[in-house]
């Protein structure tokens, strides 16, 4: 990893610029047949945080590890060992940074408190228009992590305009979600078949573009307000755990499919989408619906080699259910939490 100094963030600072609202609506590519993404700012939170900046210095292995099981495999199978953090690594978030293609790249590393060896590790990708600090904070991950103790990883999108997530066309934000398992499987304790990509608006269509891609890579995935399912780049991937929330008001990508907000970018339809994940993954029985809570309904497929769900939010906004509420994004559930869901359907314990 580099030994790149990273700027320091001042103990008691806001993680975010502004306070107290949005800075636009987020957008994402979510396609089921075709399409490319488009994006637009994302929300921000307002919650204050402290972070440690030290720079690690242990490097990255290169190889991508490659996991067999298709099906959710419990982390606890993994040998439980000591766990010695590398250097800058402690209980917390601290910043670190990886050089990908000549190019520094920055993430936010969450340990539990008392981490031990082979702990399980989500990658959390933000929306576009948002960044690292914004997402750790929104998606509520971390208190999800000390609870089970796993690891979570926050990576920030290159600097632009619009910081969003670039992942069709191009591999260099592939290359650094492929490349961040093996690093903190080195530095973080982290156990490499153990790792699950998730992300919200731009970082769910990111994800959805890592179940396709670096599937050797991660184990699992878990979208909210965004999803594709392109047979091009889709087809030959392994079958992997598919999860996904998506509200049926959501501004920015309609849950019915048409056109992403403010752009001329075709979308397909979520239930569309995951039935084409739930085909890939072999599924041969499904959807069953099951009305979990007034505003939660559950869509399962089953007979799979690997998991697929939905969760359709009845009247959601583009928003992260169990988060806090943003109104310019349209309604927030509270009625579920999705990062907590995410980790049970990873998990084994749902």
């Amino acid at each position: 990893m580099s030994g790149r100094t990273l700027p320091r963030v001042s103990a008691g600072r806001p993680l975010v610029a502004f306070v107290g609202v949005v800075a636009a609506v987020a957008v994402l590519g979510a396609c089921s047949s075709g399409g490319s993404a488009s994006s637009a700012p994302a929300a921000a939170t307002t919650t204050p945080s402290t972070l440690s900046t030290t720079a690690p210095t242990t490097t990255p292995t290169t190889g991508a590890p490659t996991t067999g099981a298709a099906t959710t495999v419990p982390p606890t199978v993994a040998a439980v060992t000591s766990c010695q953090p590398a250097s800058g690594y402690t209980v917390g978030t601290t910043m670190h940074s990886i050089t990908v293609g000549g190019v520094p790249r920055d993430f936010l590393v969450h340990l539990p408190p008392d981490p031990i060896g082979n702990m399980p590790l989500v990658v959390d990708f933000h929306g576009a228009g948002s960044d690292m600090r914004q997402q750790d904070l929104y998606s509520g991950f971390d208190t999800v992590a000390d609870q089970h103790r796993f690891v979570v990883a926050s990576p920030n999108g290159i600097d632009a305009p619009i910081r969003q997530w670039r992942f069709l066309g191009t591999q260099a934000d592939v290359d650094f979600a492929k490349q961040l398992v093996p690093a903190l499987a080195a530095a973080a304790c982290v156990d490499p078949a153990h790792a699950y990509a998730v992300g919200l608006s731009s970082g769910s269509a990111m994800t959805a573009s890592l179940a396709c891609q670096a599937s050797n890579t991660y184990a699992g995935f878990g979208m909210v307000a965004g999803n594709f399912y392109l047979p091009t780049i889709c087809a030959a991937a392994r079958q992997r755990p598919i999860i996904s929330f998506h509200g049926t008001a959501d501004p920015a990508v309609p849950y019915n499919g048409g056109r992403i907000l403010n752009s001329d970018v075709p979308v397909g339809g979520e239930e569309k989408t995951m039935a084409a994940w739930a085909a890939h993954n072999g599924c041969q029985v499904g959807p069953t619906v099951t009305h979990v809570s007034s505003e939660v309904t559950r869509l399962s497929w089953n007979g799979c080699a690997a998991p697929v769900e939905l969760y359709r939010i009845e009247g959601g906004g583009h928003t992260w259910p169990g988060a806090i509420n943003v109104p310019r994004l349209g309604y927030t559930t509270h009625q579920i939490s999705a990062s907590a869901e995410m980790w049970k359907f990873f998990s084994g314990s749902a």
